[in-house]
């Protein structure tokens, strides 16, 4: 089982599920948490690809900070979680891309999806079309990318992109390039997912959204029998949020002060969130370290082997180091 956190590159400050403690965002605090979580042993970084998230509007862009810890860490995965293929061209994805895979010493998975949040589009400028065109260009996106990873004179013609002669020197340093990791849970994006990726993701809304993950795992399988894949060769991860504190009275004190909280910027849900809902509207891990651990095994049961985390008490590293001395250890 890998462990991984979902760096705070924004802040939430009571308002959103991610990180609901952290006031503002500065550059001392998220390095405080890549260090923190490294000597804990979590083996990868990811990063989520957003302008305006939490209540103040601050977070740092994905690509600039994805440069910036490769060049902090050595032995770590890095990604976006998820970038949006609305936000860049492929081609220039491509070069950034192949430009952290460099920085880091070939340690990049790229994570791609379709993008979602409709007010940060309107407000920054970029198209938002509907679901189906957002796949479309997401299909048409990887072919231009993976192109531009493999081919020596780059060249592509669809109905959304169009690339000739878009030289991509150097070369990634992952062969035949990084790995992809696709993001979605509805069947157009699972079979994105098999046909491109070397790993699926599901996040929070996206496993709370249509047919149970059982259902949606299973689909999986069966469209990657169809590409020709065995369904073992793809990495299944989860992104999970989580509160462990040593007992139960410290576990209490945190709760109160981090729940309850609305679910986030999704449009289409707005459940509270509580304590008491807490696993049942987000499978979120809050609890001892015994009753997390029996979540992630739970979890694990499901086919999934890698946990993105997003520590809910964080500026705070308590649960980071106590899931390291205590949670981790389980799954060894």
């Amino acid at each position: 089982m890998q462990f991984d956190w979902m760096v705070a590159s924004y802040a939430g400050d009571g308002v959103h599920r991610d990180y609901p403690m952290l006031e503002h965002l500065d550059r001392d605090t998220v390095m405080t948490g890549v260090d923190t979580v490294v000597d804990a042993g979590l083996e990868g970084l990811w990063v989520p690809d957003h302008f305006i998230l939490g209540p103040h509007h601050e977070e740092y862009e994905v690509w600039t900070l994805l440069s910036a810890l490769a060049e902090r860490t050595d032995d770590v995965d890095l990604g976006p979680l998820v970038g949006a293929i609305t936000y860049r061209n492929p081609s220039l994805l491509a070069k950034m891309a192949t430009t952290v895979d460099h920085l880091s010493d070939g340690r990049l998975i790229l994570g791609l999806g379709c993008g979602w949040h409709r007010e940060e589009h309107e407000r920054y400028g970029f198209d938002f079309p509907d679901i189906e065109t957002r796949i479309e260009m997401l299909d048409e996106g990887l072919d231009v990318v993976t192109t531009m990873f493999t081919e020596d004179e780059p060249t592509f013609s669809g109905d959304h992109y169009e690339i000739s002669g878009a030289f991509n020197e150097p070369k990634p340093l992952q062969e035949p390039y990084p790995p992809i990791l696709i993001g979605g849970g509805g069947p157009k994006m699972l079979r994105l997912t098999a046909k491109y990726a070397d790993e699926w993701n599901v996040e929070i809304s996206g496993r709370n959204r249509g047919p149970p993950i059982e259902y949606k795992s299973e689909k999986l399988d069966e469209y990657l029998e169809a590409e020709g894949r065995d369904p073992s060769d793809i990495d299944r991860s989860w992104l999970a949020h989580v509160l462990v504190r040593e007992n139960e009275e410290a576990l209490e004190a945190a709760c109160d002060e981090i729940f309850p909280f609305p679910w986030g910027e999704e449009e289409d849900i707005d459940d509270q969130l509580t304590r008491e809902n807490a696993w049942e509207k987000g499978q979120m891990l809050v609890g001892t370290p015994t009753e997390v651990a029996e979540r992630i095994e739970y979890i694990r049961g499901l086919g999934f082997d890698k946990l993105q985390l997003m520590f809910m008490d964080f500026p705070d590293t308590t649960g980071m180091e106590l899931f390291g001395d205590e949670v981790m250890p389980e799954f060894v």
